[in-house]
């Protein structure tokens, strides 16, 4: 359960070729310094957990307090879209759950809304 009861909204944006990570998961995650983003193909889960600088594919997460961090994500929104089989490059909000004893974050992309681009360039 997330421990500040916040929300957990991973955005994806298709045609920006990012994902926006909210102040929610970052908080849930203890405000890593980098994260990981694994991808389970078979379950069609993403998951998001804190990881050292030097773990394979560590996402740097800047140092100063913000509300979201935006990552360039071209590859591997290209395989979610694959594998999640939209057809669109509508952008889509999916919400997480923070599972404590991983200590991560996952989403369940098959649940993920589709929304405009005016939506996701600012999640609630």
């Amino acid at each position: 359960m997330n421990p500040r009861n916040e929300q957990l909204l991973l955005t994806m944006n298709f045609q920006d070729e990012t994902m926006m990570i909210n102040d929610g998961i970052l908080n849930a995650l203890g405000r890593p310094k980098h994260v990981q983003i694994l991808l389970n193909d078979g379950a069609k889960r993403l998951l998001l957990r804190p990881c050292e600088m030097d773990s394979n594919q560590a996402v740097v997460i800047p140092a100063e307090h913000i509300i979201q961090v935006e990552i360039g994500a071209r590859r591997l929104l290209k395989k979610i879209r694959k594998l999640a089989g939209w057809e669109t490059e509508q952008p889509r909000i999916c919400a997480g759950e923070f599972v404590d004893e991983h200590q991560a974050v996952f989403f369940d992309l098959t649940r993920a809304i589709a929304v405009t681009p005016e939506a996701a360039a600012h999640p609630a």
